[in-house]
């Protein structure tokens, strides 16, 4: 998919994307195009530029239309716009190298008016609930390309491991199968064993397998072939999956050091892996009746211990896209973010196939786009990232917890696991008690990151909570402890100047 994102120069009061307040980070507000046709995106831009700096095209139908995209960039920039592109991942060979080229002439085409790149979209949320190829290496041998090695994880939370003609299934209960030369052996967390021998139309259970004639390996063995056997295992390959194909298929690592070329996506899951996995700025989802202090601690933790930038992308989580927010809500969405130090906020608006409006965005939501715009961001009185962090949680190192309870992408592993692969478990419910606890305690003021000794937190928060930290006393607590106290000291004191007065006297000095 090709995506355009635009943001107005500081030409002018109303089209500027720098903040009016003494803080001189920018800020970037705007919506997205889903249809089809040049004409309607630029009618889009035409509605909006008064009172939003982003525009982003963000068709399927146009994605392979290179002129199409090339005309709305140009169009967006004599109106003052930056640009950045967006460039998915499911791309054939030729369209890859056509858009790998356009990506590298586009930085000196238009130099600085160039943002970046929007590259791939949720990585963290198809690797929670939906089927992610981790990592493939292809061999050319006599009759063409085979897989020497293949790993993907599938929706059910499968991992499936192919290795020279070898095919491994290991499922989040224990269970094991091994399909090898026409045989398959399965494993079961009991210890119990069975194969079916093909080329010999045998089949062998746990009374008759010790006559099979050739080895089996152990249950231990084979568990040892699988590479995500832990949470350190499973970030490592969505890191590295992720890093392999910036490099691999556009060279995206090397324009960024190079062509000064940011490279960011926008996720509703596992931000401080998108963030190591080289992403420049990630932006966080918030949908209709979102937890939307949760999800900016989140994103907003990730990115100060990474020292990056970040943001909001205001969208539907029920996978119709229709469901958004209504126009209040989603003020308070953009204004919470703007407050909070967001310096991206983008509002999704699909293609919604009606001619008379082709757009899912209704007159509510421009209507709160452009009071955001006047009462917030134009505004001298309200301040850019006015709310400070004044505590951190931390959670446990790599714990890719999904966070959310709203079933799957492709109807396989709900999206409340652990890196789409197990369910949740006791350590999951302390981390919900304690989020929620200190979410009511500090609600924006609160960064969530995960403990990593690369980016210690020493010395950058105020206040230091831990997963397993334990609760603050509740005030019924406090009042039984207190209380008991002073009732000890009321029936004490009496006592306490008889026993004294007593004492004085009969030392004659009352």
């Amino acid at each position: 998919m090709m995506i355009l994102l635009s943001s107005v120069t500081v030409m002018g009061d109303v089209s500027s994307a720098e903040n009016t307040s003494d803080n001189l980070q920018p800020f970037y507000v705007g919506v997205t195009y889903g249809g089809e046709s040049v004409q309607e995106a630029k009618e889009l831009i035409d509605t909006v530029k008064e009172y939003t700096n982003f525009f982003v095209l963000q068709s399927e139908y146009l994605q392979w239309n290179i002129s199409a995209v090339n005309e709305i960039c140009n169009y967006a920039m004599t109106s003052g716009l930056y640009c950045a592109a967006f460039c998915g991942v499911y791309l054939d060979v030729g369209n890859t190298a056509e858009l790998a080229m356009w990506l590298n002439v586009a930085k000196e085409r238009w130099g600085e008016q160039f943002i970046g790149i929007y590259y791939d979209d949720e990585p963290g949320r198809k690797m929670i609930d939906s089927t992610v190829v981790l990592e493939r290496i292809l061999t050319r041998g006599e009759f063409g390309l085979r897989f020497q090695y293949h790993l993907i994880k599938d929706s059910s939370g499968k991992i499936q491991l192919d290795v020279d003609g070898i095919n491994y299934e290991f499922f989040p209960d224990g269970e094991i199968t091994v399909l090898e030369r026409g045989r398959l052996i399965t494993y079961y967390p009991d210890g119990t064993i069975t194969l079916s021998d093909w080329e010999n139309n045998n089949f062998y259970t746990p009374e008759n397998i010790t006559t099979y004639s050739s080895q089996i390996p152990t249950y231990e063995q084979v568990v040892e072939q699988n590479p995500v056997k832990n949470n350190d295992d499973a970030a490592k390959v969505f890191v590295n999956k992720n890093k392999a194909a910036m490099e691999d298929r556009y060279r995206l690592n090397k324009m960024q050091l190079e062509k000064s070329i940011l490279i960011f996506t926008a996720d509703s899951s596992l931000y401080w892996w998108d963030y190591q996995s080289g992403y420049d700025f990630v932006l966080a989802k918030l949908g209709k009746n979102d937890k939307v202090a949760q999800e900016i601690s989140l994103v907003r933790g990730a990115a100060n211990l990474y020292g990056k930038s970040w943001g909001t992308f205001l969208t539907s989580k029920s996978y119709d896209s229709s469901d958004l927010a209504d126009g209040q809500e989603m003020f308070e969405q953009m204004r919470d973010s703007y407050e909070a130090g967001a310096e991206y906020v983008v509002v999704f608006n699909a293609y919604s196939y009606n001619p008379e409006n082709p757009n899912t965005l209704q007159e509510e939501h421009f209507q709160a786009l452009e009071r955001f715009w006047i009462e917030v961001v134009q505004n001298s009185q309200v301040t850019h990232g006015d709310i400070k962090v004044e505590a951190v949680l931390v959670l446990p190192q790599n714990y890719g917890w999904g966070m959310h309870n709203r079933g799957s992408y492709d109807w396989g592993k709900t999206s409340d696991c652990l890196w789409g692969i197990w369910d949740t478990n006791s350590t999951t419910q302390q981390i919900r008690n304690q989020m929620q606890t200190r979410l009511n305690q500090y609600g924006l003021k609160l960064d969530i990151v995960f403990d990593d000794p690369a980016y210690p937190i020493e010395n950058r928060y105020n206040n230091i909570y831990y997963w397993d930290s334990p609760p603050p006393a509740s005030f019924f607590d406090f009042f039984t402890l207190y209380f008991g106290l002073l009732v000890a000291a009321i029936l004490l004191f009496p006592i306490v100047v008889v026993g004294l007065l007593v004492y004085f006297r009969r030392r004659k000095i009352i």
